[in-house]
């Protein structure tokens, strides 16, 4: 008996010490396991003292049950992908197609989640008819001031109950999105409106909603320099001129390496200075820029864990009455609008696998919440 109490507690001993980190043959006996995926035993929403979103889309709400069942589970705002953008909404002068904006507020309604409307002027989001339209300046700007207001008057419409006091569903909207750029510069907004077609845009969306957030929404301002200038400007002369502004939102594509977090922390703490609503509004975290992995492995997949983790812990630095909390561009890695942007199919940028499982990327998010 004794002899074969040895034997096993040799064999357990030699099992623990021929575990390898490295090693992708392991044996399923190994006393160590590491693994890209886990188990959460919290919900990321149940942690956070601010929102956590995700984004949708009707279809997805309507077909996918699974999804559906994530999304509650962990999230408590959404914001539509593409569903409540201008190219959908607006198929002819004066005349607007809400139905699928209209399937998400119905959602979110009944499940008590709040909706981040996005995006009502976006250069890369506009219908066909639109850009060729061969009215005057005036009438194109009277066609967009009356776009604006019919769809943020008809959103603000659904209401509920939120710790016993009635709100709007939809919350915010990106009023502009990424007008600092080559592209926007050129739009037929500038060209047809003229340089003060922002100011003019968020005075529009104020008009039709007294209550609803304002924010300016925009993709690198945590890592260029210019970028973020460009946004304290902008907040600084509307400010001036008293133009409405609530919010600012930091779209937030970033990867495991880089930019580097001491000039992420730098550049927030230039926007917490201006007393301001933030959003951390498109998060994701790529892992395979390079194209140098052929699949997720251990080490990226902990690498990425821990940036999502520094993230979370770096948007803690904004004022508690400034969160306006953290939404995800995105719930599986196969979803991504990254994977065709970058022309990369091997690429995992978020929180879940295909099979919705959890990814340690989770865990990351999750332990960056706890105070």
């Amino acid at each position: 008996m004794l002899d074969t109490m040895r034997k096993l507690i040799l064999l357990c001993f030699l099992l623990f010490f021929s575990c390898s980190k490295d090693d992708s043959t392991m044996d399923p006996l190994c006393c160590v396991h590491e693994s890209i995926t886990y188990v959460p035993s919290e919900n990321l929403k149940d942690l956070a003292n601010f929102p956590v979103g995700n984004i949708v889309s009707a279809n997805k709400i309507l077909t996918n049950n699974q999804f559906r069942s994530v999304l509650l589970n962990d999230f408590n705002s959404i914001t539509a992908e593409n569903d409540m953008k201008m190219a959908n909404i607006f198929i002819g002068p004066n005349s607007y197609d809400f139905s699928d904006g209209d399937i998400i507020i119905d959602f979110a309604q009944q499940n008590g989640v709040r909706v981040f409307g996005h995006a009502l002027i976006w250069h890369s989001s506009i219908p066909n008819w639109l850009q060729n339209y061969s009215g005057t300046d005036d009438e194109f700007e009277q066609l967009i001031e009356n776009y604006i207001k019919s769809t943020v008057s008809h959103f603000s419409q659904q209401k509920m109950l939120i710790d016993g006091e009635e709100v709007s569903v939809v919350a915010a909207w990106d009023v502009v999105n990424e007008a600092f750029t080559s592209q926007a510069e050129s739009s037929i907004f500038r060209q047809r409106i003229g340089e003060d077609y922002l100011e003019k845009c968020f005075t529009w969306a104020r008009e039709a909603d007294a209550d609803v957030k304002l924010f300016y929404n925009d993709y690198k301002i945590e890592s260029i320099p210019s970028k973020l200038n460009q946004v304290l400007n902008l907040i600084d002369d509307f400010r001036s001129n008293n133009i409405p502004i609530d919010g600012i939102g930091l779209q937030m594509h970033i990867d495991h390496i880089d930019p580097n977090l001491v000039q992420i922390k730098n550049h927030l703490d230039q926007i917490i200075d201006k007393d301001i609503l933030i959003h951390f509004s498109e998060l994701d975290i790529t892992v395979n820029r390079t194209q140098d992995i052929s699949e997720l492995t251990y080490e990226r997949a902990l690498s990425q864990e821990n940036r999502f983790r520094d993230v979370v812990e770096t948007y803690r630095r904004v004022p508690f009455e400034n969160r306006f909390g953290i939404t995800l561009w995105g719930m599986r890695d196969i979803d991504s609008w990254l994977l065709n942007h970058h022309n990369n199919p091997l690429e995992y940028p978020l929180l879940f696998d295909t099979g919705y499982n959890a990814k340690i990327a989770h865990r990351g998010f999750a332990n960056g919440l706890i105070e």
